[in-house]
């Protein structure tokens, strides 16, 4: 039996709420950040130091 998942995107916004909110609400439950670089772009919310 294959197990099938759902794979999802999200687009860049400043608005940290509206990020969350929509993932709540979504009942997401888990987020992968593929950036190639996660200093370099703008969201300073989810920026990682290095």
């Amino acid at each position: 039996m294959k197990k099938t998942i759902e794979i999802f995107t999200i687009g860049f916004t400043k608005n940290r709420s509206r990020i969350f909110d929509n993932l709540t609400e979504s009942k997401v439950k888990c987020v992968i950040d593929t950036r190639v670089n996660n200093a370099s772009q703008l969201a300073g919310f989810a920026k990682k130091k290095i």
